[in-house]
């Protein structure tokens, strides 16, 4: 019984670490579940640079599946940049090395 406890316990750290994974663009930091999900809202390739046109923006801004972390990034200058640099971020790191990327923090080493 008291194995089960400890797996248990060591279960629920790796899965709180993984959790507060942060992406970080200049001087916000976004969850990197939802840097995730804005990839797939934004559609894009894992092969192609992320370059996003302003109709693409405010597509993606307009979005109701857009993750609330991202409505101030929509109401602010620059959008288009901060979303291509974290959906290039995303691309270009495989996932499970997402955390030796300088931009992510939060991982548990």
């Amino acid at each position: 019984m008291r194995s089960l406890n400890v797996v248990v316990v060591l279960v629920l750290c790796v899965c709180s670490g993984a959790l507060g994974v942060q992406v970080k663009v200049g001087d916000r930091s976004f969850p990197l579940e939802a840097v995730k999900q804005l990839k797939e809202l934004m559609d894009v390739d894992d092969n192609v640079s992320p370059h996003l046109a302003d109709t693409s923006v405010v597509a993606v801004c307009d979005n109701p599946l857009l993750p609330q972390v991202f409505r101030p990034v929509c109401q602010g200058r620059g959008t288009g940049l901060v979303f291509s640099t974290l959906v290039y971020i995303i691309s270009s790191s495989d996932p499970c090395e997402i955390c030796a990327n300088p931009s992510c923090y939060g991982c548990l080493n």
